[in-house]
């Protein structure tokens, strides 16, 4: 019997033993990508009959996500704060905690005199932070900086999708001679790299070399700081990053080397794990 409902209830339960969390929303955005109808139709269409072309492709989308392939490298999108983006295997997928960090920056800006105009993302990946932040402050010049040449041209493709102006640099921060900015941010790699292989599989499917922050996790953080300190000429009024609890210790003790003379504060996401570091002129 192959109506939608039924279908529905299967794949439903494929998800569920393969301990997948929230299966019956995948199951459901797994199906409107295979049969290329929206989510609605698939709730209320019970009685749809399903062709045996159509239930050969849900099997090998489903198949996908059953080795552990992320939903969102299977359809190719993500929400983000209201948007849509497109991501692939080459970025980071996008979580809660960089719309943290975008609302952290926001909260800043709009509450500073600060009249900086020159904002740089390090390592911005589907070029989600500056897209959403030039929505949000236009009036800034945005700069994305990205090591990965295959990230880059998700973040054109995003730009292109969002008609934003964002200045792309395929490039490392340790080698770039991009100065005269205001405003840092950056979501770095930050896993300490003896930790990788315990990630979940999912999150083995990202990209190694966004995730791998070297054995004390902090690597590309201190390669930040030298650049603020060396090219920038510490002309930054606010450096905002993501980091870990485990690389605490080792990034408050950088800061205060880089940064003996500014506020620096530690700011916890809304699972109240210390997620961020914020740097900025006393």
């Amino acid at each position: 019997m192959n109506n939608l409902g039924h279908i529905r209830k299967i794949y439903k339960k494929k998800l569920d033993d393969a301990g997948i969390t929230d299966s019956y929303q995948e199951s459901i955005a797994l199906l409107s990508f295979s049969l290329g109808i929206s989510e609605l139709k698939i709730i209320s269409e019970n009685n749809l009959s399903i062709s045996e072309n159509e239930l050969k492709r849900i099997d090998l989308i489903f198949s996908k996500r059953l080795s552990k392939i992320p939903l969102a490298y299977i359809t190719n999108e993500k929400n983000f704060n209201r948007y849509k983006f497109y991501v692939n295997e080459n970025v980071l997928i996008p979580r809660f905690e960089t719309e943290e960090l975008v609302d952290n920056f926001l909260k800043f800006y709009r509450n500073s005199k600060t009249k900086g105009k020159r904002l740089i993302d390090i390592g911005t990946g589907s070029g989600i932070i500056p897209i959403i932040l030039q929505k949000e402050l236009p009036t800034l010049e945005y700069f994305g900086i990205e090591i990965s040449l295959s990230a880059i041209k998700v973040a054109k493709r995003n730009i292109y999708l969002h008609k934003s102006k964002i200045n792309l640099l395929n490039e490392s921060i340790k080698e770039s001679k991009i100065a005269s900015i205001d405003f840092v941010l950056s979501n770095p790699p930050y896993i300490k790299s003896n930790i990788l292989k315990n990630l979940s599989h999912e999150v083995k499917n990202e990209p190694k070399i966004a995730l791998d922050g070297g054995k004390n996790g902090a690597t590309v953080i201190k390669e930040i700081f030298e650049w603020e300190q060396n090219i920038n000429k510490n002309n930054a009024v606010y450096l905002l990053l993501e980091i870990d609890e485990e690389i605490y210790k080792i990034t408050k003790k950088l800061a205060e080397k880089f940064y003996p003379n500014y506020k620096i504060e530690f700011i916890e996401d809304m699972n109240k794990n210390l997620r961020f570091i914020s740097i900025s002129e006393n």
